[in-house]
């Protein structure tokens, strides 16, 4: 079962104009955005290559963001000694962090075009929770920060560009590409949402139908982050080699040659979609921000920072804390305990 990783491998030494730019370099792309490049690649349009970036990397940073980096320096050499990648350059990276947003964002030239990366959820219970704010409220910080992104980096001499980002990034790209400007718009390729949050119903306006030509939304058979709020019935489906939410994890997703596996949408990944569109008809806007700010203040007070933290609780810990929720109803609370408990037991399958 062939990953990034055996991709990598394969067809490093074809030429972009041997082979395309495929699915396969834009998940290495956007894999990119994740890598913490601050104090080295620039943040105007001044250009680093990504062999000097990665060197520079190796003896200054002791930590890779990024699953697919984490500790494989022989995949790194392999990125930059290839023929495929060795002439890549990096620009304009962005990024901001604080208690409201999350939000990185990164230029990648290749080829004589340029490909904008924006960074998605890290993990932290601070950008899980934007990820659900996006039900209440439109546009959130970071989709003003990918706006005004895209507007400034890019240049009259990008004369082809692609967009695309992993998991909110996704999102990020997508709002972004719907609210530049429309001279850049013209010049935008193709935009890529990989596994991504969607937009509440109302703000599937002209300017989403608009990127409709433009886009593709990959998600694993077990989606949770791709199946959020609406976009469009036309995602393409993906097999991984993991199971449940760890299949956000786009290195887990498979690959043939150049394109990735198709799969079939889980009955799991149904149900929580399902779930999550009564919440979102069910209550207002203002009472689902009530209570999304209500079950992460609960995380927050138990000093609860990272979903790998949660993932470490037992079931009974983690109702214990939804049921002190006082804003909040037992129907509601049976919703949260119902959901937790599928994303538990689909982790626990293999």
């Amino acid at each position: 079962m062939a990953t990034i990783k055996e991709y990598l491998k394969y067809y490093k030494s074809l030429t972009f104009n041997e082979c395309k730019l495929n699915i396969n370099d834009v998940l290495l792309f956007t894999e990119l955005s994740y890598i913490d490049w601050h104090n080295i690649v620039p943040e105007d349009n001044n250009k680093i290559t990504l062999k000097e970036a990665f060197n520079i990397y190796q003896k200054t940073k002791n930590v890779y963001l990024s699953t697919f980096m984490k500790g494989n320096i022989a995949n790194l050499k392999d990125i930059y000694t290839s023929t495929r990648y060795k002439d890549i350059y990096l620009s304009n990276y962005k990024e901001y962090v604080d208690n409201e947003k999350q939000f990185g964002a990164l230029k990648i030239h290749f080829d004589n075009k340029v490909f904008i990366s924006y960074k998605g959820t890290n993990g932290t219970i601070i950008g899980w929770k934007e990820d659900f704010t996006l039900g209440y409220h439109f546009p959130i910080i970071s989709q003003k920060y990918a706006i005004n992104y895209l507007n400034e980096v890019i240049t009259s001499e990008d004369k082809e560009i692609y967009i695309g980002g992993h998991s909110k990034g996704g999102n990020l790209a997508m709002t972004s590409s719907m609210y530049c400007n429309n001279d850049i718009f013209k010049r935008i390729k193709t935009i890529y949402n990989l596994d991504g949050p969607g937009f509440r119903e109302k703000d599937l306006n002209n300017n989403f139908k608009k990127i409709l030509p433009k886009l593709q939304i990959y998600i694993p058979e077990d989606s949770v982050i791709g199946m959020l709020l609406y976009s469009t019935n036309n995602k393409r489906v993906v097999k991984s080699n993991a199971s449940g939410i760890l299949e956000h994890d786009i290195n887990t997703w498979l690959c043939f040659g150049e394109f990735l596996e198709k799969g079939k949408i889980s009955k799991f990944s149904l149900n929580i979609d399902k779930r999550i569109k009564t919440w979102n008809k069910r209550y207002s806007d203002s009472e689902l921000e009530i209570m999304i700010n209500s079950i992460f203040n609960v995380f927050e007070s138990n000093n609860i920072k990272s979903f790998r933290e949660l993932k470490k609780l037992k079931l009974n810990q983690i109702l214990g804390m939804i049921n002190e929720i006082k804003d909040i109803d037992d129907e509601t609370k049976k919703l949260y305990g119902d959901t937790i408990r599928d994303l538990i037991w689909i982790n626990n399958k293999k």
